[in-house]
């Protein structure tokens, strides 16, 4: 495997609240390397989030991290916030759960759009005198580079698209825009916080392939954040599964679907509709979430897990690696 581009060494973040500390995440480690696409999978309140938020520091004024989280020399856990605001959008893009919460409701989307690329267009010093001379030529030549990222992305008329607002976009649409958004810079990572939690199922799919196609064809490598497995293993090439704030399992897509090590891994493979079968019940993981609120000396699984041991209670398990490239974070290995 080539060197990482991005380095997670031993991350914890907590939550200041008046019902007392919320360890949202617990000594995460995680290395993504340029060109692929990594799934993070859990269920709600696992941690996923609050991950893709720490990578750019914009998590709320009431949180506390600590740990590493590197990209090339730059250490972004504690990074001045000039050198952030220089990496936010340009090497590291973001795409939200919500694509019309993000975009802005009173401007066009080529306005939105016209800021992004401008913003790249200054750093790359392509505003040349005879640009500034030529207002007419620079206008023309930005609605063109706008029109090109919307055609990338699969949007059907770009040329009207330019000139319509937000609420006049389909959910899969504004969410095309946003992509396009985000990749218009040619980060080196792109973060996808649920972007397809809000759309059908036939646009799901559309999207999360666009984004692994584009992301091939750029070289920038993909963190998807999902509660869908089975949108996890269409695209991903590696899949990370968070419980209660730590990483229990990572492995390649085949190892994690078709050799699932960690008890919570298999439970939440078993809980996945089986559209083969007509009948029967869904399956459940018996028990909830411990309370984060608490500090947990053994394995945080223990409390819903068919093979627990006394040895689960007391120590916090350590990470095996049964197979190459795959680790999981169980006292059964």
């Amino acid at each position: 495997m080539s060197s990482p581009i991005l380095s997670i060494d031993n991350v914890s973040v907590h939550y200041g609240s008046s019902a007392g500390k919320i360890r949202a995440l617990d000594d995460v480690s995680l290395n993504v390397t340029s060109g692929e696409f990594i799934a993070i999978v859990g269920e709600s309140g696992c941690g996923k989030s609050t991950l893709a938020l720490a990578i750019l520091r914009l998590l709320p004024p009431n949180s506390e991290i600590k740990g590493h989280i590197r990209f090339g020399d730059i250490d972004l856990a504690n990074a001045k916030i000039r050198e952030l605001t220089a990496l936010r959008g340009t090497k590291i893009g973001m795409i939200f759960q919500e694509p019309l919460d993000s975009l802005n409701p009173i401007e066009k989307v080529g306005t939105q759009m016209a800021e992004t690329i401008q913003i790249k267009w200054a750093e790359k010093k392509w505003v040349e005198k005879k640009w500034v001379e030529e207002k007419s030529s620079r206008e023309d030549r930005l609605r063109n580079e706008i029109v090109e990222s919307l055609r990338e992305v699969r949007i059907a008329d770009p040329e009207k698209t330019v000139d319509r607002y937000p609420f006049q976009l389909s959910g899969g649409m504004a969410q095309r825009v946003m992509i396009a958004m985000a990749l218009s810079q040619k980060p080196s990572i792109l973060i996808a916080d649920e972007p397809t939690s809000a759309l059908d199922v036939t646009t799901q799919a559309q999207i999360v392939q666009l984004m692994k196609d584009l992301a091939e064809a750029t070289d920038t490598a993909v963190i998807l954040i999902t509660h869908d497995l089975g949108v996890a293993a269409q695209v991903a090439d590696r899949v990370v599964v968070m419980y209660a704030g730590e990483i229990v399992e990572e492995g390649t897509t085949k190892q994690v679907f078709l050799n699932p090590l960690h008890p919570y891994t298999k439970a939440l493979l078993r809980c996945y509709p089986n559209t083969v079968k007509s009948a029967g019940h869904l399956e459940t993981i018996e028990g909830s979430v411990p309370d984060l609120r608490t500090e947990i000396r053994g394995c945080k699984f223990a409390g819903r897990c068919p093979h627990v041991k006394d040895v689960c209670l007391g120590d916090k398990p350590s990470e095996a690696y049964p197979e190459i490239n795959h680790r999981v974070k169980c006292t059964l290995y």
